[in-house]
């Protein structure tokens, strides 16, 4: 194991002010050698010698667990899905297969959730409760719900979590202790969001008087790091940082490296918001190494996006821009993931549809020998059978007639609702273009007179003033000739200046953006965070490109609100080596690109970074959000 002193950290006095110097601790992170091949070698052996069915699968369940332990996120979806494939071949009744899918969905649930695809969670731990309600599994019932609670939590839905975790509990919490203990973690981290400190204070308590009644160790240990985010959320500072280096040693030391790994990164955290951004930055890189060993996307994707807000800080603008890449690299590899899980589902789903077809043939061959010795043993009562397979299709192709007309009816009212629906958005589309136009047309008129009056008219005043000043002589008229020439100059200057909005002359371009996105935020509909870096570089770009900027940024953001159902969105700004970047990312439904990028907005868009001789580009995956990011050489846009 690899040990680095990172420096020489301060404790806290009995006031738990984070700058008090009382006395000196050290802190040490380190990278944990992913020695999973040779933990898990007896579970392997015992695997190979299991035969199909209950031991293969009970042996799954104990490497998912295992696994779910280190935070080894790959593999516990390896297993999950092993678990769904072997299930959808194994020869059983639904009630009995069912009873194992509960188990299995609840494995694809916490996997997904470990790579932050929350919506895929969600579908799956739904999934799971279905499976184990149709089986009558309480556990796994209570434990997908519970499931289901985390992530609801963790999309920024506490009232939803708190709804579930109190319709379950009294159904199930005498039950099922342990399940209890991680249900009262998650009512006290509901809370937490919603800042209700000291009702998150007391199901903190009572998770944590389980967990050492029943000696369970890793609750314990995570109840402490619940414990010590609302220390920090009350900003016992001090409190929490004992907690948070505390509960890393131990988990350290009992192997439970998932916890090892949430410890470090929130230790990390708290040393960005304290100003120690070298230390962060040294913590987060090896937060980053045991992630990427381990396969887990969401450490890495929270230690990138940390540390990059680091380097900015410290003005190391060129590494921060290498961390912001590999980030685009994490973000791009989970949606890859998504999509080979998404393969792999319909995989399962095909193989399981291929067994299940021949089990229906192998029934219909049964029925059909079956039917034969039926046929000769009622061959008296032909004519009354004979009757009742003529009456029965007839009857049955009225029902279905009648139930085709009341669905073509229906179908025919909401295709009306629809059309109705289309016309109206299309009226409103054109009418917001028309006001787009004109006012842009209006623009456009205000500079070219601006320039007209500017250049044209103010240089022939010039050269009269000049001339006048060449003349000689020395009289009153001469004199008050020159001086109405200055008049009329000054008031040409004055016009034209007039006509060319005021707005980014006499404000810093990161404080009119500032403005803009605070007044969209305000209305509640859309959360909007800005980060420039550096601002002087930004500011000093020239004026026409600000405004363009500052257009693209508007049209973006519109087509948010238009379109992409979206609850937050991060604006990132940045001038590094004569290069202007922007970064846009939202949270919303995301799109099909092949379909929507010739659309008029991001037409619109292009044609504007055509213009400005720069680069395009847009990632999008549905239900995943949307990522714009776009490059403008700064001395091609000079005027």
């Amino acid at each position: 194991m690899l040990l680095v002193w990172l420096c020489t950290l301060v404790a806290f006095s009995q006031n738990t002010e984070f700058d008090t110097l009382q006395e000196t601790k050290r802190i040490t992170f380190s990278t944990i050698p992913n020695d999973k091949q040779k933990s898990f070698e007896p579970y392997y052996i015992e695997l190979k010698k299991a035969s199909f069915g209950v031991q293969r699968f009970s042996i799954f369940e104990q490497l998912a667990e295992e696994h779910m332990k280190k935070g080894d996120t790959d593999s516990i979806l390896k297993y999950g899905n092993l678990y769904e494939k072997e299930l959808g071949n194994w020869d059983k009744s639904e009630q009995e297969k069912n009873h194992h899918y509960a188990k299995a969905h609840y494995f694809m649930g916490v996997g997904n959730v470990f790579n932050g695809l929350l919506e895929k969670s969600t579908e799956w731990h739904i999934k799971g409760i279905r499976a184990a309600e149709s089986s009558n599994f309480q556990e796994y019932e209570y434990k997908n719900k519970v499931g289901l609670a985390n992530t609801y939590v963790l999309k920024e839905n506490p009232d939803k979590a708190i709804v579930l975790l109190n319709e379950v509990l009294p159904k199930f919490s005498s039950q099922f202790t342990a399940i209890t203990n991680r249900a009262f973690v998650l009512l006290g981290n509901a809370h937490l969001k919603k800042q209700e400190y000291e009702k998150a204070a007391n199901y903190y308590d009572q998770a944590y008087a389980m967990a050492v009644d029943f000696k369970d160790l890793e609750m314990e240990l995570t109840v402490g790091l619940e414990q010590a985010k609302l220390a920090e959320a009350l900003e016992d500072l001090g409190k929490a940082f004992t907690d948070y280096e505390d509960i890393r040693e131990r988990a350290l030391a009992e192997g439970f490296t998932a916890l090892y790994f949430e410890g470090s990164l929130l230790l990390a955290k708290l040393y960005y918001k304290e100003g120690m951004y070298e230390t962060a930055n040294i913590a987060l890189s090896f937060a980053y190494i045991n992630a990427v060993d381990r396969e887990n996307l969401e450490f890495q994707k929270d230690a990138l996006s940390v540390q990059a807000r680091c380097f900015a800080k410290l003005e190391d603008y060129k590494n921060a821009y290498a961390v912001i890449t590999q980030l685009f690299g994490v973000v791009g590899a989970k949606n890859a993931q998504q999509q080979r899980a998404i393969i792999k589902e319909l995989e399962i789903e095909y193989e399981t549809l291929e067994k299940e077809k021949e089990i229906i043939e192998l029934e219909e061959g049964k029925l059909k020998r079956e039917a034969e010795l039926k046929r000769q043993k009622t061959i008296k009562n032909a004519f009354l059978i004979g009757f009742l397979i003529i009456l029965i299709p007839i009857m049955a192709l009225l029902y279905v007639y009648y139930q085709k007309i009341q669905a073509q009816s229906e179908l025919t009212k909401k295709q009306e609702e629809i059309n109705q629906q289309k016309v109206a958005a299309l009226v409103q589309e054109q009418e917001l273009n028309l006001i787009k136009a004109a006012i842009e047309g209006q623009d456009e008129e205000r500079k070219r007179i601006a320039q007209e009056l500017h250049d044209s008219i103010g240089g022939n005043l010039a050269g009269i003033k000049l001339q006048f000043a060449s003349m000689e002589g020395d009289s009153e008229k001469l004199k008050t000739l020159t001086g109405q020439i200055d008049e009329t100059y000054q008031l040409v200057r004055d016009i034209s200046h007039t006509l060319i909005p005021k707005k980014f002359k006499q404000n810093a371009f990161t404080a009119l953006i500032r403005e803009y996105v605070k007044s969209i935020s305000n209305t509640g509909e859309l959360q909007i965070g800005f980060h420039p870096h550096p601002e002087k570089k930004i500011n000093a770009i020239d004026e026409k490109l600000q405004m363009e900027i500052y257009k693209i940024i508007q049209e973006l953001i519109t087509n948010t609100l238009k379109h992409a159902s979206a609850t937050s969105v991060d604006i990132h700004l940045g001038v590094i080596d004569n290069t202007l970047s922007l970064l846009f990312e939202d949270d919303g439904k995301g799109f099909n690109t092949a379909n929507i990028m010739d659309g008029i907005g991001f037409q619109n868009i292009k044609n504007r970074i055509s213009e400005l001789n720069g680069s395009f580009h847009i990632d999008s995956v549905l239900e995943r959000g949307t990522v714009v990011s776009l490059e403008i050489t700064l001395k091609n846009t000079a005027s």
